[in-house]
């Protein structure tokens, strides 16, 4: 026998020009509803309501020879109960009453809010916080379980609440549903150097793969997440080895499944006005189809447009009589031809490379600039890294406390305007197809992409492109 009461979900068909909703099995028997039955059928807002009547006006049909209960419902009036959106069907059966309402996954769709607020999870210091502050949003909530990173965000978004744990200890009921979250997963999995192995802390063992690293879980922790807070758009920004990781495909089926439209793709800062290629996965859901990536606008500016004034820089130059070790260093390094020495920068450079985390604790491969006439060279300042990444000159950084601590913000952060275009993108986009913003300049590899199976075509995740539609 049935245990009641019963879920189950059902799609809405079509059958002579009218929309078709059909039950069958033995729950039904079980319910009471057997062949024969009369039954009557309430329509109302968003629920249809079966039940058992000795002089309803609909019967209880069957198959199999009587042996298998049919409920057939085939009317407009379906249509004028759920609409034209909605497609799937939950189906509560107790003993007695069937009540059709919109599949729980819909339902959790229809109450996404649109009240301009943000929040956001693994924040750091609040820079993808400041990138949706600046395309209009108003921040809610952070997650970061860094005590310097939290300190520095909330001196920066003091409107925010700040749950300053590690997401295992996130009371996710506490959590205010806002339009906007904002995800920067920890790359740490995914990064090109530096993984670490899971047990012994040591570099790790590359015949593992990225998600034997301790911080891999953390796309698990974002999909409860999501679940939770249920945000009508998501952004979320990664390392582009992020993109074809397993992580990447499983978030991306992930946010399909919950009723998203997702976009994805490696990005190049350069093709979108920025000067330093800090290329990042970009992972982008929206509630509603019609999401366009920023309009391509190559920098035309130089590093000339982002230094500090000569009369500030010039005490900054140090020579090969100051730091012979360094020299030396750079010497031994470009010898060997490995990469490890440092790319230098003048006026005219028309790229900077990336500026890494640990940047400030100058490192012997870290981006230099020379001197104009002299052989001389300088680490970049923190006012140009801040100008580069465009942080604004009021964000707090608590520099005078940790220099250290202010780069890591910015070297494993967003460049701000760059994601507020994406931001911004994805708060006012239209539905306009055939746009000239649809294909995003993207750099993950077409034949091993499910985002971008076939080059120069739009890089939006469908399930149905790859054989693997869910239903």
């Amino acid at each position: 026998m049935t245990t009641f009461p019963r879920l189950s979900t059902t799609a809405i068909g079509q059958n002579k020009n009218a929309p078709r909703v059909w039950l069958e099995g033995q729950y039904l028997r079980d319910a009471g509803f057997n062949p024969g039955c009369h039954i009557q059928v309430e329509f109302s807002t968003d629920k249809i309501v079966i039940k058992l009547a000795a002089n309803g006006p609909r019967i209880v049909s069957s198959k199999k020879q009587g042996h298998v209960s049919v409920v057939d419902l085939n009317s407009s009036a379906i249509q004028t109960t759920f609409g034209t959106t909605v497609s799937k069907l939950q189906v509560h059966v107790s003993p007695n009453q069937i009540i059709l309402t919109p599949a729980h996954s819909l339902a959790l769709r229809a109450t996404r809010c649109k009240n301009g607020t943000e929040g956001s999870c693994f924040s750091g210091g609040g820079l993808l916080t400041e990138a949706a502050k600046q395309a209009g949003y108003t921040p809610a909530f952070a997650i970061e379980v860094d005590s310097g990173y939290s300190t520095i965000f909330e001196r920066n978004h003091p409107e925010a609440r700040m749950f300053n744990l590690s997401v295992e200890d996130i009371p996710l009921d506490a959590l205010p549903q806002v339009e906007l979250l904002t995800l920067g997963i920890p790359c740490q999995p995914w990064a090109l150097c530096r993984r670490r192995d899971v047990e012994t802390g040591n570099k790790r063992n590359r015949s593992l793969p990225p998600e034997a690293h301790p911080l891999s879980d953390m796309s698990i922790w974002a999909a409860l997440l999501i679940r939770q807070v249920n945000p009508a758009t998501i952004v979320i920004e990664e390392a582009p080895g992020y993109l074809n990781s397993s992580a990447g495909y499983m978030l991306r089926f992930f946010l399909q499944r919950a009723g998203y439209f997702v976009h994805g793709a490696v990005l190049d800062p350069t093709f979108y006005g920025e000067i330093t290629a800090r290329k990042r996965t970009v992972i982008v859901a929206t509630s509603e189809p019609g999401f366009q990536w920023p309009a391509i606008s190559p920098c035309t500016r130089t590093f000339a447009d982002f230094a500090d004034p000569p009369e500030i820089a010039e005490s900054q130059y140090f020579t090969p009589e100051q730091k012979p070790w360094l020299f030396k260093h750079w010497e031994t390094q470009t010898q060997k031809g490995n990469g490890f020495a440092p790319p230098q920068l003048s006026d005219q450079s028309t790229r900077v490379p990336v500026v890494r985390r640990r940047y400030f604790s100058q490192q012997g491969d870290g981006v230099v600039v020379k001197h104009p006439t002299r052989e001389a060279y300088r680490w970049l300042s923190l006012a140009e890294v801040r100008r580069i990444h465009t942080v604004p000159d009021t964000y707090l950084l608590d520099e005078e406390q940790s220099l250290t601590r202010a780069g890591e913000v910015i070297g494993q952060g967003v460049i701000i305007s760059f994601f507020q275009k994406i931001i911004s993108a994805a708060r006012h986009f239209t539905s306009t197809e055939g746009s000239a913003n649809t294909q995003p300049h993207d750099l993950s590899t077409p034949s091993s992409s499910a985002i971008d199976p076939a080059p120069n075509k739009p890089s939006n995740f469908n399930l149905d492109q790859m054989g693997l539609a869910f239903t």
